[in-house]
């Protein structure tokens, strides 16, 4: 999402400042930019000013907020691996406590804080989960979850303590990355054909509906308020046969029942513990796949008179993009 909001900002003409971690080079960034931006667009790249830190290096933070008006807190952990949940949960809470205080101590003027459906918990079944939504303790809750919902109650503490912010909560975002990892390993497993799809329900939104959406939030008056970001809810099936269109592939055919994907998710994580390799499915990625979940974005749509990007559409883009990603 980083590189969508770069490109949206200096193409709008602000001037940014990007936290980039040390020891690393904005390669990815610049490969994405070339294949979302006109070729007349491409130097855009050069305006940002790079700056070394990390969201749990609170120094860092300090010294990249000096003078910045705005901040927009995208950095976050995704992961459904147990072996992850003691870093996603540095990252997204303590990292994002460390993003609030230099914030205050900046006296930043407005902060965009990322956010996720994930934190607004899980509804009744098949109620529609909005921003009011009240989070519930549940065994059920994925790390995740539980990381971006305690990341969430920084920013609330911050606006309690004076900060001018707002928090936008997407669901499922569909936009191309290089990395193998969240929608991009679903993306590049379905170019490679999944017969198979579940039971399960989320929410769908393209990744340049997210940021300008922040965009229009950060230039606009409102504060202290949260906005769920979601352009369709969609089955599982329903997704995959949109991508397998896309794609020019035959529409998944195989069901398969919780039952079946819980046994392959502990026997990987049994072939985990043995081998010390990744689990390619846990008991999270099950839940999460199976779990059915409708979220509405009135709150939104209704206060900017916005239009969402069909999933379709976001689809075409992210694949057409993925095609010409280098490396």
């Amino acid at each position: 999402m980083g590189t969508y909001l770069l490109y949206e900002l200096t193409r709008k003409g602000y001037k940014v400042r990007a936290l980039l971690r040390p020891g690393k080079k904005p390669y990815d960034t610049r490969n994405i930019l070339n294949c979302i931006s006109t070729e007349n667009e491409q130097h855009l790249i050069d305006q940002v000013e790079w700056f070394d830190g990390d969201v749990l290096d609170p120094y860092s933070l300090q010294q990249a907020m000096h003078g910045v008006d705005q901040v927009y807190h995208c950095a976050a952990m995704i992961s459904f691996n147990p072996r992850d949940l003691k870093t996603m949960l540095d990252v997204n809470i303590e990292g994002t406590a460390n993003v609030i205080n230099a914030c205050l101590e900046n006296g930043v003027k407005k902060l965009c804080h990322v956010s996720s459906t994930a934190a607004l918990g899980q509804a009744e079944k098949g109620e529609l989960i909005n921003e009011n939504a009240k989070w519930k303790t549940s065994r059920n809750n994925s790390g995740y979850a539980i990381s971006k919902y305690g990341g969430e109650r920084e920013v609330w503490r911050g606006i309690e303590e004076g900060l001018n912010a707002v928090i936008v909560n997407p669901s499922v975002i569909i936009g191309a990355g290089c990395h193998y990892k969240a929608t991009n390993q679903l993306f590049h497993g379905i170019k490679k054909f999944l017969p198979y799809f579940t039971s399960g329900v989320n929410g769908y939104v393209d990744v340049r509906d997210v940021v300008n959406a922040m965009i229009l939030l950060m230039e606009s008056n409102i504060s202290g308020e949260r906005f769920v970001l979601n352009a369709e809810n969609l089955s599982m099936k329903d997704f995959f046969n949109k991508a397998a269109d896309c794609l020019g592939k035959p529409h998944p055919k195989i069901a398969v029942n919780g039952a079946v994907l819980n046994t392959i998710a502990w026997l990987d994580e049994m072939r985990s513990r043995i081998t010390g390799a990744r689990p390619l499915v846990t008991r999270e990625n099950v839940r999460a796949a199976m779990a059915k979940s409708y979220y509405s974005a009135d709150k939104f749509k209704s206060a900017f008179d916005y239009s969402f990007i069909p999933i379709a559409d976001s689809l075409k883009n992210a694949f057409r993009i993925l095609e010409n990603i280098k490396g």
